[in-house]
């Protein structure tokens, strides 16, 4: 069963969702300010019919600074604000836990399939791993760029040969979430997708210790 929302977000997923918020928030509140500006100075330097305005008030109101200067202030506050929050989020995609107990799966990505090899060298076409761990994803590509992700994860990356790319993840949901490519790789690009199978601990142990791939 493929699981179109989570119970509870992983800890990408939250993050990416807390900086998107901000980013969401402020466009809005941004927006409000300044369409609220515009309709106002419409408004209030409207021409009406009869009533002409002194030159020296025309030339008062093209000389303010005021306006233009609060803008900009307040425009500027946002984009610090959400480019902090960003700044903030990526250390932690960008360097995976070191917790020696974490898993490090190898993800080789090809015309049109992914590939995930595991510590004891077992391999499979779909990523099963254990539910509430912490696990490593070394990504490659043995051919052309693709790009692995894991959209309810929150967690994308190119797959580039001849370099790896580290992202990672800590599942806490049994559930089955959808793996796919984000880049275009050739004709069989839209049917490069697999499947990420979160198993309870005892069921992912029976899987890990068995003989074949899957």
């Amino acid at each position: 069963m493929m699981a179109s929302a989570l119970q509870t977000p992983p800890p990408s997923a939250q993050l990416f969702q807390n900086v998107y918020n901000w980013y969401y928030y402020l466009g809005i509140a941004s927006g409000a300010f300044t369409f609220g500006l515009i309709f106002y100075i419409l408004y209030r330097y409207r021409s009406r019919r009869g009533v002409e305005v002194a030159p020296e008030k025309t030339r008062e109101n093209r000389e303010t600074w005021k306006g233009p200067a609060i803008t900009f202030g307040l425009m500027g506050i946002v984009l610090v604000a959400v480019a902090a929050q960003t700044f903030m989020a990526l250390p932690t995609y960008q360097n995976p836990p070191n917790d020696p107990g974490r898993m490090m799966v190898g993800v080789t990505a090809q015309q049109f399939f992914f590939s995930f090899t595991y510590p004891n060298n077992k391999t499979s076409t779909v990523l099963i791993v254990p539910v509430n761990e912490e696990i490593v994803l070394n990504v490659t590509s043995k051919d052309v760029n693709h790009q692995f992700g894991i959209p309810d994860f929150r967690v994308k990356t190119d797959a580039i040969p001849g370099r790896h790319n580290v992202v990672w993840i800590m599942p806490n949901t049994v559930a089955n979430y959808t793996i796919q490519c984000f880049e275009l790789c050739g004709v069989g690009h839209a049917t490069m997708i697999t499947t990420l199978a979160v198993l309870p601990q005892p069921a992912f142990q029976a899987w890990y210790n068995s003989t074949g791939g899957s």
